[in-house]
């Protein structure tokens, strides 16, 4: 054999397996990045800032393992591919994060889009939602996780939201005022004992929708994702009761005064039992002063109707505008 060619091959052979091995290590970093990165920013300079270090560390474990005798500028080399590997690795996985993030939050939103659609009548009238949206996710991983979590979040607020309705129509308050009903309670004892139950109704699910809220707050702390995800969370869910609270509040107050305007027309029934009678299906007045106090406590009553579904639909645009931002 000719004595260059062994020459050669014996200094190539650790060249190859230098090769052959930086390639397979470059090919497992960014196929980790696949498989199990969750980077959520494809921001270079924050992902060059992240990946020094870590980068660092890998190749001086390769150093040590296959490069010691390769030199300086093969050292450099190897060190430029495995940091080129881990920046592509981590864009690879911003992709993936960033199809799943839009999967899930589509998926929310569809979600969301069906109960609030079922929530109301054709003339905008609060109904009972029928069914419970399914909670399978259809993402995997932590926004699978997420999804999971804000399905079952909405299939509670709907049934609390049914609860309130079934036991505020079980009182009659549908037919309140119902000229029949009211010409037959003519002591008005049982309008009275309406209100105040429904007084006490909204009492009781104003304090239900926070106590469910608190207990969402808990039920991230037991998802399967990590801490970083978890922490993010809940700062989101956080910043989100603070945006929320004033309108949650605005909205049981208004079916408080709502109450309380139903409350004022029995007052005036009340003090003016022998100024008013049923008739032809309407009550009515024989003096224009009562007539018209009823008829401003009927058209409060109808702003306050009004205001709740001014609330509702801003927010629902607002939700809708906040779900297609995040895709």
């Amino acid at each position: 054999m000719d004595p260059l060619m062994t020459t050669t091959a014996a200094i190539d052979k650790p060249t190859r397996i230098w090769a052959i091995s930086l390639a397979v290590l470059c090919v497992g970093i960014v196929a980790y990045g696949v498989i199990y990165s969750k980077n959520t920013t494809s921001d270079l300079a924050f992902l060059f800032g992240y990946n020094l270090p870590i980068g660092l560390v890998i190749w001086g474990i390769f150093q040590v393992a296959v490069g010691r005798k390769q030199g300086t500028k093969k050292g450099g080399l190897s060190f430029m591919a495995i940091f080129a590997a881990l920046i592509g690795g981590s864009l690879v996985g911003y992709s993936q994060q960033r199809s799943a993030a839009t999967q899930a939050v589509t998926e929310i939103q569809q979600s969301y889009s069906s109960i609030t659609s079922a929530a109301n009548d054709a003339q905008g009238m609060p109904q009972r939602i029928e069914g419970n949206l399914d909670a399978t996710p259809k993402t995997k991983g932590e926004f699978g996780e997420m999804e999971r979590f804000m399905k079952i979040f909405m299939n509670k607020m709907a049934a609390q939201r049914n609860d309130y309705l079934l036991e505020i129509d079980a009182i009659g308050w549908e037919n309140i005022l119902d000229p029949s009903r009211v010409s037959q309670d003519r002591t008005l004892i049982e309008s009275k004992m309406m209100i105040q139950k429904a007084k006490d109704i909204v009492h009781k699910y104003k304090t239900q929708t926070y106590t469910l809220l608190a207990n969402a707050r808990n039920d991230i702390n037991s998802l399967n994702i990590s801490e970083s995800s978890r922490a993010d969370m809940l700062r989101g869910f956080d910043k989100g009761m603070t945006n929320s609270r004033s309108q949650i509040d605005t909205m049981w107050d208004l079916e408080g005064k709502t109450i309380s305007e139903f409350e004022n027309i029995f007052v005036l029934l009340s003090a003016r039992k022998d100024a008013w009678a049923v008739q032809n299906g309407q009550i009515l007045f024989a003096d224009q002063s009562d007539l018209d106090a009823f008829t401003s406590y009927v058209t409060a009553i109808q702003e306050l109707t009004a205001k709740q579904q001014a609330i509702q639909k801003r927010s629902i645009e607002t939700v809708n505008n906040n779900f297609n931002r995040l895709k």
